[in-house]
């Protein structure tokens, strides 16, 4: 039986690799393959350090937004792919939706949607999305969350504040034309959004 392929989205600070931490606790290794975009390959992790590190120096946006495609197609023929034919559960931190959010809105780079989203049906072909969580969280919350952490901003990260209010509505208005989608207010305790985050997992493992 094929594997179910569960993405977690949401905006910065939102709690993802949290909820993904405790999901691995809660269902283990055996039947699951936990990965995220960029980084889930060889390649893809090299690719996160040029995109979000600036390893190989600043990168333009057009090739910002090739290269992006670049380790979601990777992504998907060497791991996505054969783990659900392998029966394997998937569960990964972003997709293809955060590619739109951030690369098309965040960017505001909307003259390339047309293609990009028929870039992304043929690269995602043949794994289509079982279940998608969009940890929502307004940008003040998630923003004072990774401040409070002390954490390094990324090139996404440091993007100005109304590029993550675009990218936030972005996720919203995603998830209205996605029925496997379920927004979660990311905003409340770490219990109450867990308890969410559970059952929703549960409901189509």
């Amino acid at each position: 039986m094929k594997g179910k392929y569960i993405v977690i989205e949401g905006g910065e600070g939102a709690g993802k690799d949290t909820h993904i931490d405790r999901l691995r606790a809660e269902f283990g290794d055996q039947n699951f393959v936990y990965t995220r975009e960029p980084g889930g390959t060889e390649l893809g992790k090299t690719l996160r350090n040029m995109l979000l590190h600036n390893s190989h120096g600043d990168i333009k946006l057009p090739t910002e937004l090739l290269l992006f495609l670049a380790d979601r197609a990777q992504h998907v023929e060497e791991l996505i792919k054969p783990s659900l034919t392998a029966g394997k559960n998937v569960i990964s931190n972003r997709s293809w939706i955060s590619f739109l959010a951030y690369q098309i809105h965040g960017r505001a780079q909307f003259d390339w949607e047309p293609i990009v989203v028929e870039v992304l049906k043929k690269v995602f072909d043949g794994c289509p999305t079982d279940l998608v969580i969009i940890l929502d969280v307004p940008y003040e919350v998630g923003h004072g969350r990774m401040v409070k952490m002390g954490k390094l901003f990324d090139t996404m990260e440091s993007m100005p504040r109304e590029s993550h209010e675009r990218i936030r509505q972005a996720f919203l208005k995603l998830a209205k034309d996605l029925p496997q989608s379920r927004v979660i207010d990311a905003s409340r305790s770490v219990d109450e959004v867990w308890r969410d985050v559970k059952t929703a997992v549960q409901s189509v493992i």
